[in-house]
Order: structure tokens, then sequence, then C-alpha cells
């Protein structure tokens, strides 16, 4: 099922890159920095008001044990669409992320490993310049991955951490298009 929707997902984007080729479209290219980690992406404008772009990120984060013993390996894939309200510069994005994001507990004992939904939708909206406009622009996203309820192979943690179904996103990076 999952891979029927990543196969629908690339037929439903290719149209917008061939339109976005016959318009003399820019390319966005930037670097960010995340809660799902530091990244890359390509952005490429489909519409006036409407760009597509796919961001790739990773990063691994150790907590200190006495705050709380959690090793974040974080690396996800995202293809989103942004639509910039009244050709501005705030947009709106939705979109999935392949997920591949795990979270490791060493408190007391072995490691408790929690992994999520590999596909996630995503909705969320920020601030950034347009891909069809050329030049440097910084890039602010606020939003939510909805990763599902985590899964263990302790059937204690994952309990205890069946309501966490909800990841927060937040991105800051700079661009350039051309």
């Amino acid at each position: 099922m999952k891979k029927l929707l990543l196969i629908v997902l690339l037929f439903i984007a290719l149209p917008f890159s061939a339109q976005a080729k016959t318009s003399n479209a820019t390319v966005d290219i930037y670097a960010y920095t995340s809660t799902l980690g530091h990244g890359v992406g390509i952005a490429m404008p489909v519409s006036q008001n409407i760009s597509g772009r796919v961001a790739l990120s990773q990063a691994t984060f150790i907590l200190p044990p006495d705050i709380l013993p959690l090793t974040l390996k974080l690396q996800s894939v995202g293809a989103l669409a942004d639509w910039h309200l009244f050709s501005g510069i705030t947009h709106l994005t939705g979109g999935v992320i392949y997920n591949n994001n795990i979270f490791s507990s060493t408190e007391d004992g072995p490691p408790i490993n929690f992994t999520f939904n590999k596909v996630a939708p995503y909705l969320g909206f920020g601030w950034s310049g347009r891909a069809s406009n050329t030049g440097f622009s910084l890039k602010t996203d606020i939003g939510i991955m909805f990763h599902g309820a985590p899964k263990s192979t302790v059937a204690k943690a994952e309990s205890d951490m069946a309501e966490y179904t909800m990841y927060p996103v937040i991105s800051v990076g700079m661009g350039y298009a051309f």
C-alpha cells in the first residue's frame, strides 16, 4: 500500500515538473536546519502561486542522560507543495514525508527503539520567496508530521508512547533561486 502511494504521488508530480519546464521556470536550491535534521532541498514553480519541492534531511542527536536518555536518529525525504497566498511570501504547505526516524532510549537497561510509519502526511505554513523569483531568500516553515503511534518491540514502552502520533517540524534555511 505504501509503495503504491509513493508511485501515485510520483505520477501526480510528473505533470507539474513538465509544466514548470515549459514555463521557463527557475530552480530554487536551499539548505536548512530543522527538527527533522539538517538538509538540502530543491523547489520548482508549478504556477505563479504554487511550487513543488523535495527536501532531504538527516541528523543524529544524543541528549544528555541526566536530562533525557534518548538518541534521535533522523532521516527523511519530503515531497511537498507550497501554495503562496495572494502571490506573497506566506505559504501553506502539504505533502508526504518518507520518515526513517528512530528514537532510542537507554534508560535502565538495554536500548528500546521506537520507529514510526514510513510514510507520513505533513501540513504546515511558512514564509519564503516564491521559487519563481530569482536571488537569495530566507525560508521558514512550521508544521506537523503525522507519523502515527510509535512502534517498539517492548509492549510497555509502546503503550506508554501511543499518544505521540504527531511530530512538530520547525525549519529555518537559506536558498538561492536562478
